[in-house]
């Protein structure tokens, strides 16, 4: 899913309403690496990961889904 401009700037603002403010838990199953690509303009990204990962506690989990069932 690619974030068009309207979205992009959606986001933005609401990062930047809480940065410093309020504590905000972002979840995702896509590599952080990987979050430019959802950005249709570089700017946004830019503003928008700078604000998300500057203060961040950054966990990554890895193995097996725990959602599947096991056979």
């Amino acid at each position: 899913m690619d974030l068009n401009l309207d979205k992009c700037r959606d986001l933005f603002e609401i990062i930047e309403a809480r940065d410093c403010r309020k504590s905000t838990v972002i979840i995702s199953q896509m590599p952080v690496a990987n979050w430019y690509q959802l950005f249709g303009d570089n700017t946004y990204a830019d503003a928008c990961l700078s604000r998300m990962t500057s203060k961040a506690y950054r966990l990554d989990f890895s193995g097996r889904d725990r959602r599947v069932e096991s056979k």
